[in-house]
């Protein structure tokens, strides 16, 4: 039997203190203050902070990621996204209006997200 893909949400009035690891996909509209790691997608909506780096196959941001993210995907920045940190991805989108500040690289890689997580970095 095929597993049903998982979407997890986290609330506008969540916060949660702690890394987060999910299989599927995330949306955060609250706040976590850890490293969010996601088998699938992880979005990031207006007005939401992740205070630690998020590992994905794709992530969209237009909140605040204030630790960088690895994706083995596509990175979206929308228009009222912040980000500050590493970025890494196969592909990127930036929107018109998107702060960023850090480092950026892209790779060809097709590594799982849970790969490489062993040492806590984004490399």
């Amino acid at each position: 039997m095929k597993e049903k893909p998982t979407y997890t949400i986290i609330g506008d009035d969540t916060e949660i203190k702690g890394d987060v690891f999910i299989k599927g996909s995330i949306m955060i509209a609250g706040k976590i203050e850890g490293n969010v790691t996601a088998g699938e997608t992880v979005s990031v909506t207006a007005g939401s902070v992740v205070n630690g780096s998020i590992r994905a196959k794709d992530i969209f941001i237009s909140g605040t990621v204030l630790n960088g993210v690895h994706a083995t995907g596509k990175v979206t920045l929308g228009s009222d996204s912040r980000l500050e940190g590493t970025l890494k991805a196969t592909r990127l989108i930036i929107e018109d209006g998107a702060r960023y500040s850090g480092l950026c690289a892209m790779t060809d890689e097709e590594k799982s997200p849970e790969e490489g997580e062993k040492n806590g970095s984004l490399a």
